[in-house]
């Protein structure tokens, strides 16, 4: 039972998500390579039995499987995100995708074979193919993503120490004291959270009580009202105080903030963890 717990634990962990679709595009181009390659060398499958173009058979493969994997990330993994009301990725979500990732390869590969080797497809011998496809790809893809995982994790824990221990060096603005985003004073604020075309404020009001306010505007609109104060951009959705901040953690998708009074912990995303070293 202890170690069942353990592996849920794991599967909740927080997983870094690559918001570049460049490096996207370059790990799958390299995936596609490798099975592109893979077949060609080991030809497993029966692929010993093709006579002739067998590279150029292997590479078919290869292309397809790009292919599947850049249709499943732009078109499927956004509307199984809908369906689970997926938030924050963790790293049992990313599982998932995988799986799912692994299944359009696999329908994918599976019509191309039949297509090119026979000219119809017979749906009963589908199951093998997606048997044969998972057998390859599953268990390096979790491997190498539970690798990612820690790695990260571990990374961000440490710069999460090594700030923690710094000396706090903000020195105070005066013109802070002046300034205010729709009449509430920036040293009272702790965060502002964006909500599509709204965003959330949470502060301390005059009587020091947590307070929200709802208001119509912009993260981008806030940051050009309150330039050169100690309100800065921590995620895309977040903006934080940094006067406000007393500890930092951290998880493999970045830092993570605690605030004085304030039970909310605001993310630091991987782009902006320069800004609070």
């Amino acid at each position: 039972m202890e170690f069942l717990n353990s592996i849920i634990e794991i599967l909740k962990k927080p997983f870094p998500e690559e918001d570049n679709k460049t490096i996207y595009l370059r790990n799958v181009a390299a995936v596609s390579v490798f099975v592109t390659f893979f077949l060609y060398i080991f030809r497993p499958f029966n692929m010993s039995l093709i006579q002739s173009g067998l590279f150029w058979t292997c590479l078919g493969f290869g292309a397809v499987t790009f292919v599947a994997s850049v249709f499943y990330a732009m078109c499927l993994r956004p509307l199984f995100g809908l369906i689970m009301q997926e938030r924050e990725l963790t790293f049992g979500k990313w599982i998932l995708h995988m799986i799912g990732t692994i299944l359009t390869i696999s329908l994918a590969n599976f019509v191309y074979a039949r297509l090119s080797f026979f000219g119809y497809i017979r749906w009963e011998f589908f199951p093998n193919m997606i048997a044969n496809t998972f057998a390859i790809g599953i268990f390096p893809v979790v491997v190498l993503g539970a690798i990612s995982l820690l790695r990260q994790e571990k990374k961000y824990q440490l710069i999460s120490d090594e700030i923690n221990q710094k000396e706090p060096s903000i020195e105070p603005d005066n013109q802070t004291s002046d300034q205010a985003i729709f009449d509430i004073p920036l040293h009272q604020i702790r965060y502002i959270e964006a909500l599509q075309n709204y965003v959330k404020i949470s502060y301390i009001n005059s009587n020091g009580h947590p307070t929200e306010r709802t208001e119509r505007a912009t993260l981008k609109g806030i940051l050009n009202e309150a330039k050169d104060s100690t309100i800065v951009k921590c995620h895309r959705s977040f903006l934080v105080n940094r006067e406000a901040i007393i500890s930092t953690s951290g998880n493999a998708q970045g830092l993570l903030l605690t605030l004085s009074d304030c039970d909310k912990i605001v993310p630091v995303s991987r782009s902006y963890v320069a800004v609070f070293r």
